[in-house]
């Protein structure tokens, strides 16, 4: 193994450089997964674990062996994965064979072909954490310096996962926001065609859209929509929403 992945510089460089490159949390998610894999001595395959309340998934693998092990421990519901997620400690183990911490899911990942195995805790969010999982297909691949340079990388990993995360929610809230602002806006503009036409209020033509929207069975955007195209001869471009 190259010297250069002993200095925690190195991949401290590519983690922010991927999060400089990558706007969404996926590819950044990929890009820690490799980085880890990568610099993490003893490392063959890497994962990364998050945990939602109950819901566990792999949201980055660098190859089916560590994707496979993780979900053979989501359908036993525990594992050395889950495990330092949920209770924050650093897990390896040295020898499958051997080990007697989780009898149900060691058999089957020697059978998978690893041999020995490192989880590493990622507290993301206080509704969010996970673990960054290692494994190796040798028995006692990960050393004192696999833990400290695991160790003090998934701190630096946890920040920058915190940052996506953050950083795609306030995403998703400005679209969401901007949705509803051009919702509000094309249903205003039916309102106005309404008013005009049957000299009512702004109120009353409100509750005629929204009745005709009841009786029509149709969503109160899309009728709005429909209504304001048909006046103007021109398509009425809307970005979807979820609400109804």
């Amino acid at each position: 193994m190259d010297t250069d992945v002993l200095d925690p510089s190195g991949a401290l460089s590519e983690l922010f450089l991927a999060l400089l490159s990558n706007e969404d949390m996926d590819s950044v998610l990929d890009a820690v997964a490799d980085i880890s894999r990568r610099h993490i001595p003893g490392s063959e395959y890497c994962s990364i674990t998050l945990i939602r309340g109950k819901r566990a998934s792999t949201v980055a693998s660098t190859g089916q062996l560590a994707r496979h092990l993780d979900e053979v421990q989501y359908e036993q519901g525990w594992g050395p994965c889950l495990d330092a997620g949920r209770t924050d400690q650093l897990l390896v183990l040295n020898d499958m064979a051997t080990e007697v911490r989780w009898p149900s899911y060691t058999p089957l990942a020697l059978e998978a072909g690893a041999r020995s195995s490192m989880s590493i805790p990622l507290p993301v969010e206080n509704y969010l954490v996970g673990a960054l999982n290692l494994y190796s297909t040798q028995t006692g691949a990960f050393t004192d310096d696999s833990m400290q340079i695991g160790a003090s990388l998934a701190a630096h990993l946890t920040a920058a996962l915190s940052y996506a995360e953050s950083s795609t929610a306030h995403r998703n809230r400005v679209e969401q926001l901007t949705r509803a602002l051009d919702s509000r806006g094309v249903i205003d503009q039916a309102k106005g065609m309404i008013m005009a036409q049957q000299r009512c209020s702004a109120e009353d033509a409100f509750a005629m859209l929204r009745k005709l929207s009841m009786d029509e069975n149709v969503r109160l955007q899309d009728l709005a929509t429909s209504l304001v195209a048909s006046a103007s001869g021109q398509p009425v471009r809307v970005r979807p929403t979820t609400s109804t």
